[in-house]
């Protein structure tokens, strides 16, 4: 922090990773990007300094790059400013293309298993099956019927707060991923999106950091969505889609698990987010950020940090 109560984010977090060099340590399959593959500078590195590589995506309408790499950054710099436990990401090149590095959230010692390993223990969970004519087009999740706030704080009862953390429970952490998604509009919070560790040592089970935010923040949108949409309405937009019952606005999902884990900690520290710091957090290598994406985007956090401020409902 600096002396004005700013951010000041580090030149070698700013500049892009040259990764081309790397080890590859294993290819990453799932989600939409075919080429996800773990990297470490040194190939004899320990698990936890293993880097996870993602090249930029596509816009829906495949007519630009989308600001993947930039999201993913952006919401860890947030997520460390409200010291929420969260993957390091740093904005990376790869054979000359741009992309982002994720760092392991998987500590030496433990194996990571997602949510959707420990969602069918609750009665009520069920995983939709898939008509064998209709294919999920690449990246797109089934629907999880029963995947609601209550599974989530039954799988996580007997479950610690990340390794490192004090204060909060697990689902009080888990609380604060879900103020952190209202706070980006990260409407990806699916099973597959949060996990536990566990202890190879003695099974005990501990909450992982957040990771997987590529989708946060408008990232798929165009540019002349950008120019055209205002961030206000965008935030009034933000749907919690995996979880049940469906439509549910992402700050009223944040804010109803905050009331039940007893986590208001998250909202007071978003108070630290004056435009001042969520502009510092938007400093990108030339090129990756138009000074039209980056406003959306510092208007799109601000709106958010205020719809979760004094008590606020989101409203349609």
């Amino acid at each position: 922090m600096s002396a004005t109560g700013g951010v000041e984010i580090a030149a070698d977090q700013t500049a892009a990773v040259d990764v081309t060099a790397w080890a590859v340590i294993r290819d990453e399959p799932g989600g939409r990007d075919p080429n996800k593959r773990w990297l470490a500078e040194d190939p004899e590195a320990p698990r936890h300094e293993h880097w996870l590589w993602k090249s930029r995506q596509r816009t829906g309408d495949g007519s630009e790059t989308a600001l993947t790499d930039c999201a993913e950054v952006i919401v860890s710099r947030l997520a460390s400013l409200i010291e929420l436990p969260a993957a390091v990401c740093r904005f990376a090149i790869c054979d000359g293309e741009w992309g982002v590095i994720s760092r392991n959230v998987t500590p030496e010692g433990f194996s990571l298993n997602t949510g959707a390993a420990y969602l069918p223990e609750v009665e009520g969970y069920q995983r939709q099956s898939v008509d064998s004519t209709k294919e999920l087009r690449p990246g797109r999740m089934r629907r999880e019927r029963g995947y609601t706030l209550e599974a989530v704080r039954q799988v996580l009862t007997k479950v610690d707060a990340p390794p490192g953390t004090s204060g909060p429970s697990a689902f009080g952490v888990f609380a604060g991923y879900l103020v952190l998604d209202a706070l980006t509009g990260n409407t990806d919070r699916h099973p597959g999106n949060w996990a536990l560790l566990e202890s190879d040592e003695d099974g005990t089970r501990y909450l992982a950091a957040t990771y997987d935010h590529g989708s946060a923040l408008g990232a798929g949108l165009t540019e002349e969505n950008r120019r055209t949409r205002t961030p206000k309405d965008f935030a009034a937009k933000g749907r919690a889609n995996p979880f049940e019952p469906r439509g549910q606005p992402l700050v009223d999902l944040a804010l109803e698990a905050v009331a039940q884990a007893d986590a208001d900690l998250w909202l007071s520290r978003l108070a630290i987010l004056d435009k001042e710091v969520v502009r510092a957090t938007l400093n990108a290598p030339p090129g990756r950020l138009s000074e039209v994406a980056a406003t959306f985007i510092e208007g799109v956090i601000l709106e958010n940090r205020r719809r979760l401020s004094d008590d606020h409902v989101a409203e349609d």
